[in-house]
């Protein structure tokens, strides 16, 4: 008859499940630390991305402000024009009155500074503002943004004095002239009263102040743009 022997297995030493231990821990902390290395990597990649983006807008912002201005000064002097014409006595000559209704209908209307906001809303709806490592440029990118906000009420009031101003010329200015293109031979003024002219002019005044307000906040504007595009280039090495 056989005898079977059953082979006894002696127990483990602490140090030998010290050692297993030790070794899933390391692997598992290896794991963690490459897996938050790859997020940190991925991170810096998209922040650099979010940058570039942002130069690009700003620098889009940049050249609609210029544009914007370079009207505004024209415009500017031509309002001064029509004001001088509007305290002219007596009845308009042909040559002013076409002058009048070419500032009237070229010059009284609010031009609105568009900004770029595609890079700002992905910042503020995805979260990445967090990404922006950097606080100066991160304080950059808020200030931008709050300036741009105000600019946008201060707009606001800009755009109402200008329809206002429009509203007032219904009584003065004959809309046919303008439809047909006519030239300034047979052009006549609704009325000549004068308190409806001095009522007009009153509001083209306005609008003239407020549009100065609006393009000087613009041009502060602008120079904001135009530090905060050097600072992300500078910080982030962007030639």
């Amino acid at each position: 008859m056989e005898v079977h022997h059953h082979s006894h297995h002696g127990k483990k030493k602490w140090t030998e499940y010290f050692w297993e231990f030790l070794m899933l821990f390391l692997a598992v902390f290896c794991g963690f630390l490459a897996e938050y290395q790859l997020e940190h990597v991925i991170e810096h990649s998209k922040e650099k991305e979010y940058m570039r983006s942002m130069v690009e807008d700003l620098q889009q912002d940049t050249t609609v402000i210029s544009e914007v201005i370079l009207k505004h000064k024209a415009s500017v002097k031509n309002l001064d024009t029509l004001l001088n014409l509007l305290e002219l006595p007596g009845i308009k000559s042909n040559s002013n009155l076409k002058r009048i209704y070419d500032i009237h209908f070229g010059d009284a209307g609010a031009d609105l500074a568009t900004f770029s906001q595609r890079t700002m809303s992905q910042l503020k709806n995805a979260g990445g503002l967090r990404l922006i490592r950097i606080k100066d440029v991160a304080d950059g990118i808020s200030l931008y943004d709050s300036k741009t906000q105000e600019l946008m009420a201060i707009f606001k009031s800009f755009d109402e004095i200008s329809t206002e101003t429009f509203k007032s010329g219904t009584l003065i200015f004959d809309t046919r002239y303008l439809r047909h293109n006519s030239t300034a031979e047979g052009m006549t003024l609704l009325t000549d009263d004068k308190h409806v002219l001095r009522q007009y002019a009153n509001y083209v005044f306005m609008f003239q102040a407020v549009s100065g307000y609006y393009y000087d906040h613009l041009s502060q504007q602008k120079g904001l743009a135009v530090e905060l595009i050097n600072l992300i280039k500078k910080e982030y090495h962007f030639k």
